[in-house]
C-alpha cells in the first residue's frame, strides 16, 4: 500500500489565541484555503489518481479533504481516529465539541502514558493516541493491499505514525515537523530491510508554485 498523508491547511486553531475562539474545531483561515486549492489544482496539473481518500472527523481537515476529493475524483470517508491528538477519549471516543481542549500537557519528563491535555476528562497519552493511529494504519494496509490511499489529517497525526513506523520508543527525542498541506509519502512492502519506506516528506511543491510557500 502507499500511503499520502496531508495535512490540513491553515485553521484559526493555528494563529494562536485560543482563548477568543468560540471553539476549537475551527474552519479554515482565508490563506488556508488557499492552500488546498493550491493542493488541489497541483494534483489536477498531474493527473494523480487514488483509490481511497480518508480524513479526520474536525473541520478543518474535512474542508481541505473537499479540495483533494476534487482532484482525486473520491469521496472522503472520515474516520474519528484520525483526530488530533488530544481530541479524543482513552477509549478513541471524540471529544464533544464544547469540551475540546484549550490546554495541552507539556510532554517533557513526563511519560507518553501521561494525558496529552489538562482540562478534558478521561483524556488520552500519547501512547493512545498512537495505538489508535496505529490499528488504522494496520487495518487499511489489509484492506488496501497494493493500492494508493490518500489521508488528510493533523500535523500531530503524522508525528504519531513516523513514531510508530520508525520503532521510537517512550522518550523521543525529535520532534516531526509538517506545514499547513505539506504531504508525506510512504510505502509498506515488506523486505529485508523494513515493512515501511519513506519516500518523500512534508512536499510543499504545491505552495511554492502557487507563491505561497
Amino acid at each position: 500500500m502507499e500511503l499520502i498523508i496531508i495535512r490540513h491547511g491553515q485553521s484559526y486553531v493555528n494563529l494562536g489565541k485560543w482563548h477568543t475562539l468560540k471553539t476549537m474545531d475551527t474552519s479554515l483561515t482565508d490563506l488556508g484555503h488557499q492552500q488546498a486549492q493550491s493542493l488541489r489544482d497541483w494534483l489536477k496539473r498531474r493527473n494523480v489518481r487514488a483509490d481511497a481518500l480518508y480524513a479526520s472527523s474536525m473541520r478543518r481537515t474535512q474542508e481541505t479533504a473537499d479540495y483533494v476529493s476534487e482532484a482525486l475524483g473520491l469521496d472522503a470517508v472520515i474516520d474519528h481516529r484520525l483526530r488530533e491528538v488530544g481530541n479524543s477519549h482513552l477509549d478513541g471516543e471524540p471529544v464533544d465539541e464544547p469540551a475540546l481542549p484549550r490546554s495541552f500537557a507539556t510532554k517533557k519528563g513526563l511519560s507518553q502514558f501521561a494525558p496529552t491535555v489538562t482540562d478534558v476528562d478521561n483524556a488520552e497519552s500519547w501512547m493512545h493516541f498512537r495505538i489508535r493511529l496505529g490499528q488504522f494504519v494496520e487495518e487499511k494496509c489489509e484492506q488496501h493491499k497494493n493500492k494508493t490511499v490518500y489521508v488528510v489529517a493533523h500535523g500531530g497525526v503524522m508525528s504519531a505514525i513516523i513514531d510508530n513506523m520508525f520503532g521510537v520508543g517512550l522518550q523521543r527525542s525529535c520532534d516531526v515537523h509538517t506545514d499547513n498541506t505539506g504531504w508525506t509519502r510512504l510505502k509498506y512492502q515488506s523486505s529485508q530491510f523494513a515493512d515501511w519506506t519513506l519516500h518523500e516528506f512534508n512536499r510543499v511543491d504545491h505552495l511554492i508554485e502557487a507563491g505561497l510557500g
